[in-house]
């Protein structure tokens, strides 16, 4: 079977076996701001619907094996409404990336054994390793392959490093109450227990009360934090980001780690000057406009669940650049578990 110029668009199920469903993308790369932006326009194209594939997962792995695709450069994890996807086009700017922003595919992937009770650990992680190589094959001769996972990922932070054990990767996170206000203009999927499954959030359908949604996102949110808290201090390879650092971060601390040159920052600049969501806009920080926005029970809800764990988030980040500024080059900058335990 030839895949070539295809790309995965979900795994879908025909009764107990899960396939996996190809779309032509041709040359086309992934520059809208979420990957499924790009599914759909593909799928409007005349006869978009009908031209399509489907294959087995293992029919994918075993064509993944002789089609490895760009070598993935960095995993973004992060809790949403935080700069992600600012970060994911700064990267797409430069022709030789591929950047894959929540792509639905390696979502179903990582909750493939909601459904496989069987399935083990190893066949999991050569799975995800395959989708990986799927959405990273080179169309136009890109050489890197960036990941930007969707926020409850962080609960499968064991997964994807036991997949990519030599990738680095980092945990965006943003002052609660900017998150929180943003969440209440236009509510994730995640904070609906109907939409997606409370369990891979590490919350209860139970915890839901509707007239209560802020008390559910707030708890969500604080379990995304304390989960990257817990890897950042226990696991290598990751560096904490936290939004207020963006755009700048990208072309310092972050220029190195995801494997980017000095040559790149100027096309980087230019990117991170559009709206990353609405590109035909202009890029604004709205740090104050979110502050100014968030109601007395916003505050007390972030407060009461989510400012503890943003305290200690902010803490380690801020230790860790100080034993970086102090070390300099080849010290701290080289990050490691030791280090990061200090």
């Amino acid at each position: 079977m030839n895949l070539d110029g295809w790309m995965p668009v979900r795994v879908a199920w025909r009764g107990s076996e899960p396939r996996v469903e190809w779309t032509p993308m041709g040359a086309q790369r992934l520059l809208d701001p979420f990957f499924e932006q790009t599914v759909q326009r593909q799928m409007a194209q005349p006869f978009g619907t009908l031209d399509r594939r489907e294959t087995t997962v293992e029919e994918m792995t075993a064509w993944t094996d002789a089609h490895a695709g760009a070598p993935l450069q960095g995993i973004i994890f992060h809790i949403s409404r935080c700069g992600s996807t600012l970060i994911g086009r700064q990267l797409a700017a430069l022709e030789r990336n591929i950047v894959a922003q929540e792509p639905a595919p390696m979502d179903d992937v990582v909750r493939v054994g909601e459904r496989l009770p069987g399935l083990t650990r190893a066949m999991h992680v050569r799975w995800l390793r395959a989708m990986a190589a799927a959405l990273g094959q080179p169309r136009n001769g890109e050489s890197a392959f960036y990941l930007k996972t969707d926020p409850w990922h962080i609960h499968s932070f064991d997964l994807f490093r036991e997949a990519f054990p030599k990738t680095p990767w980092i945990f965006l996170y943003r002052d609660p109450v900017e998150v929180m206000v943003s969440q209440a203009r236009i509510p994730g999927s995640w904070t609906v227990p109907g939409l997606v499954d409370p369990a891979l959030l590490g919350m209860a359908r139970e915890d839901w009360v509707p007239p209560h949604l802020d008390t559910y996102q707030a708890r969500s949110l604080a379990k995304m934090c304390w989960a990257g808290l817990r890897v950042v201090q226990q696991e290598g390879g990751g560096l904490l980001v936290n939004y207020a650092e963006l755009p700048e971060a990208m072309y310092g601390r972050l220029l190195g780690h995801f494997g980017l040159r000095e040559e790149d920052v100027p096309a980087m600049r230019e990117a991170a000057q559009q709206n990353a969501k609405s590109p035909a806009m202009r890029f604004v920080k709205d740090a104050d406009a979110k502050q100014a926005e968030a109601s007395e029970r916003l505050r007390a809800v972030a407060a009461e669940h989510l400012m503890e764990v943003y305290a200690q988030l902010e803490s380690e980040r801020l230790a860790w650049m100080e034993t970086a500024r102090r070390d300099g080059p080849g010290g701290a900058s080289t990050i490691d578990g030791e280090a990061l335990a200090r």
